[in-house]
């Protein structure tokens, strides 16, 4: 314990086991704690003020704020009670704080009197939230997993960190800017999914919706190139979204970009490397070969197709249909273009007719 802290921690203690009956409240703040806090956040603060050196001063600083964390939970716990002994502490916590909260260290707990004051707060947040997702109809298994941030402090059942309450803060100034009518996505959904991942919200429960997302996006698309492409804008938008040196919701865990992104490149691979390119669908004719590619030939004759040559439309007519269920190879088509039995043409010519018929009942 530090020598500034030491007899403020020894008042407590002393509270503490006087209170232990639950009968026992005291209305009003120990006067000698009260007397002694106000002294000590004046030697705290004089003391940041002259320390030169920022490692000696960010030391002094998180670990006197520490050590009244464990002041303010020893006075908390016994009844769960923000008492007036209780305030006196979080009113120091507070004051010492603003005089350098740029250098508060994200592993500073969360006083546990601190979480439960802000239960109330951050449910009244959400639920605001939560109405305006509910309007626009994100999806609601989204909007389960986007709360998760909120609930932690709503729950109040796991330590807490100065991280976390300052990485919500700017997770609420966002939503709070987010405009989903004018959101430069898809659906509004993805707008959503954008801002947590800009956030770099990696909890595994978004990280595994973005992961269905993306697997459910491509699985529709059955051209393998087309595939392909499809994961490549999904990077693309990750990338996009990605901001650098943003703290994440988890400390501990990789980025949600990160994982992401190996995903899509895992997706990639195997698509690019297992998958079977799928032929495209040929057009199929119920009719001999010499009969569609005497066909052809009378199409090219009247420049239906340009200025192409037979030679160079007889391949595109070989990659794109069949006859009687038998591919056309280039070679046999420019071959039987020019077909010497008088019935064929008699069959062309019953075709040709029919066909003429049909268009005279539009004219």
């Amino acid at each position: 314990m530090l020598p500034e802290t030491e007899y403020l921690k020894s008042i407590a203690e002393e509270i503490t086991a006087r209170q232990l009956p639950d009968s026992i409240y005291e209305p009003q703040a120990d006067h000698r704690l009260l007397f002694e806090a106000r002294r000590l956040e004046k030697a705290v603060i004089t003391t940041l003020r002259t320390i030169d050196n920022f490692t000696q001063r960010d030391t002094y600083h998180n670990d006197t704020l520490g050590k009244l964390v464990d002041i303010c939970d020893l006075l908390f716990e016994p009844h769960q009670r923000i008492s007036p002994n209780v305030k006196v502490i979080l009113e120091l916590l507070s004051a010492i704080r603003k005089v350098l909260p740029g250098e508060i260290s994200p592993l500073l707990p969360l006083p546990k009197a601190f979480v439960h004051e802000q239960r109330n707060k951050k449910k009244a947040e959400w639920q605001t939230y939560e109405g305006t997702m509910l309007k626009h109809e994100i999806d609601p298994e989204l909007i389960k997993i986007a709360a998760v941030p909120f609930q932690r402090f709503m729950d109040n059942k796991e330590k807490l960190y100065w991280g976390d309450f300052t990485w919500l803060k700017g997770y609420a100034a966002k939503l709070d800017a987010l405009d989903f009518d004018h959101a430069d996505c898809s659906t509004k959904t993805e707008a959503l999914m954008s801002l947590l991942i800009g956030r770099d919200f990696n909890d595994d429960r978004f990280y595994v919706y973005c992961k269905k997302y993306i697997q459910a996006r491509t699985k529709a698309i059955p051209a393998k190139r087309d595939r392909l492409l499809e994961l490549a804008q999904c990077k693309k938008l990750v990338l996009e979204d990605t901001q650098e040196d943003m703290p994440s919701f988890d400390i501990h865990a990789n980025p949600v970009s990160a994982r992401l992104l190996k995903l899509i490149k895992e997706e990639m691979d195997f698509v690019g490397t297992y998958e079977p390119e799928i032929p495209f669908a040929k057009l199929g004719f119920r009719l001999y070969k010499y009969t569609v590619a005497f066909f052809f030939k009378l199409l090219h004759e009247q420049k239906v197709f340009g200025d192409i040559s037979f030679r160079e439309l007889s391949e595109q007519i070989a990659g794109t249909c069949t006859a009687m269920g038998e591919d056309i190879p280039p070679g046999s088509i420019t071959k039987k273009a020019y077909p010497y039995k008088q019935v064929e043409f008699k069959r062309m010519e019953a075709l040709l007719l029919a066909m003429l018929e049909y268009l005279r009942r539009f004219m």
